[in-house]
C-alpha cells in the first residue's frame, strides 16, 4: 500500500513537473503584437521625453511608453504578449478603464489596436493613441495620435515583415 501510494505521488510530481516546465506558445509572431511593439517603440522614440517634466496639477497623467495601457479588443489582444524590450503593456476592458480613471481620478493615455486592413499587397494596422476620461457615467476616447505599420509578405523569409512605421498625430 505505502509502495503504491508513493510510485503514484513520483507519477504525478513527474506530470506535473514536466506540463510546468512546458512554456505557453508565444505570440512574438501575431501581427498585431508586432505592430503594437513597432508602434510602442517608435512612439518612445520620437515623443518619449515629452511627457517628462509634467506638472503634479495637470488634468491628464503623462504618457509613460514604457508602460502602456491597451484597450482590450477581443480577437485582436487576447493572448498577445505583455513585455518587449524593456517596455510593458497592460490590456484593460472598459470596466478595467473605467476602475482606472476613478483611481487616477485625471485623464491617462490609451491605445487601441484597429483591425487589419489591407490595401493592395500591404497590410495595415493602425494603433491609436487616446486620452481616457469617464465624465457623466460615459466613457470618453480623445484621438490624439497613432501609428500606421505597414506589412509586406517577404517570399524569401516565407513570412510578413514591417516594411514602415509612420507616426501621426493632431
Amino acid at each position: 500500500m505505502r509502495t503504491t501510494l508513493l510510485t503514484a505521488l513520483m507519477v504525478f510530481t513527474a506530470i506535473y513537473a514536466s506540463t510546468q516546465s512546458r512554456l505557453p506558445e508565444s505570440n512574438d509572431d501575431n501581427l498585431y503584437f508586432i505592430a503594437l511593439r513597432a508602434s510602442v517603440l517608435q512612439m518612445d522614440k520620437e515623443w518619449g521625453h515629452l511627457a517628462h517634466g509634467a506638472l503634479e496639477d495637470e488634468i491628464e497623467i503623462p504618457t509613460d511608453y514604457r508602460h502602456m495601457i491597451v484597450r482590450k479588443t477581443p480577437m485582436i489582444t487576447d493572448e498577445l504578449p505583455t513585455a518587449f524590450e524593456n517596455h510593458s503593456v497592460e490590456f484593460l476592458d472598459d470596466q478595467e478603464l473605467v476602475e482606472r480613471y476613478r483611481k487616477l481620478k485625471k485623464s491617462f493615455a490609451v491605445l487601441e489596436v484597429a483591425p487589419m486592413r489591407n490595401q493592395g499587397g500591404v497590410l495595415k494596422v493602425t494603433v491609436f493613441h487616446n486620452w481616457f476620461d469617464y465624465k457623466e457615467n460615459r466613457m470618453e476616447f480623445a484621438d490624439s495620435d497613432w501609428s500606421n505599420v505597414e506589412f509586406r509578405y517577404d517570399c524569401g523569409q516565407g513570412t510578413f515583415v514591417i516594411d514602415s512605421v509612420k507616426l501621426g498625430g493632431i
